[in-house]
């Protein structure tokens, strides 16, 4: 006869886990919906069957997930989840120098689709959108490379104008108006951030306020070629952005 592992034991669900899988549900299915403010704690121990104590530790799981916000003295509310500023918190114990590696690859695949559904589908105002990054790229970039390089705040300029550029390229995803590829982009988004970060400093360090910035250029030249629904043009100069090797521009 075969023996059975003593590692196959069914481990049962805890109640917290329970209250806590029926929160998210009635969240999912809208009945508790974002910006309401849920029972108490004493309702939903005589709703679920449990005591308050039980109710407390999935409340807490759930505020810790950034779903929910208690109150202190007003009661508990459903948030706005926002994937992006969770995954941000997080960032430190996924992120590492493997990850960073792939984040080109990552890019040219995505950005790249993106591009192409958005040249199809962006409309005038998020190409205005798109142009209003654009100048606060253009804006960002002149203002770092016009500050002296012994100044304390060229890394704070720096961060600002990488932020500006990650905005860009958020917009571009958005104007693909596909879902997955949007969420794909945010899960991503950290690491992208760090990739361009060392990218942007590369190219850009040595640059002064007098030097033509090919970086400027080509964003505006990408804007252009979404308003006039030319994908190749859009496809190379996103690839040459891309690449890490490039360090030009």
């Amino acid at each position: 006869m075969a023996e059975l592992s003593r590692n196959l034991k069914i481990k049962k669900p805890s109640a917290p886990d329970l209250v806590c899988e029926e929160m998210k549900s009635l969240i999912s299915q809208g009945i508790w919906q974002k910006g309401q403010r849920i029972p108490s704690e004493s309702e939903m121990a005589d709703a679920f069957g449990v005591n308050r104590f039980t109710v407390r530790m999935a409340l807490q799981k759930l505020n810790t997930l950034g779903v929910l916000q208690t109150k202190v003295g007003d009661g508990t509310y459903v948030c706005c989840f926002d994937l992006e500023k969770h995954l941000q918190t997080i960032s430190e114990f996924y992120m590492t120098p493997e990850l960073l590696d792939d984040v080109a690859e990552f890019r040219s695949m995505i950005e790249v689709e993106c591009a192409r559904l958005a040249v199809k589908r962006a409309t005038h105002d998020e190409i205005e959108a798109l142009r209003f990054c654009c100048q606060d790229f253009e804006e960002k970039v002149i203002t770092y490379v016009s500050t002296p390089h012994k100044s304390p705040r060229r890394k704070l300029l720096l961060t600002a104008l990488n932020d500006s550029d990650i905005e860009l390229h958020s917009q571009l995803c958005k104007m693909s108006h596909n879902e997955l590829l949007i969420y794909a982009y945010s899960t991503a988004k950290e690491a992208i951030r760090e990739y361009t970060l060392t990218l942007g400093h590369r190219r850009l360090i040595h640059l002064s306020f007098t030097d033509d910035i090919p970086t400027i250029k080509d964003h505006w030249s990408l804007c252009r070629a979404i308003e006039n629904r030319d994908f190749d043009t859009c496809r190379n100069i996103l690839l040459e952005m891309i690449d890490y090797r490039n360090t030009e521009n």
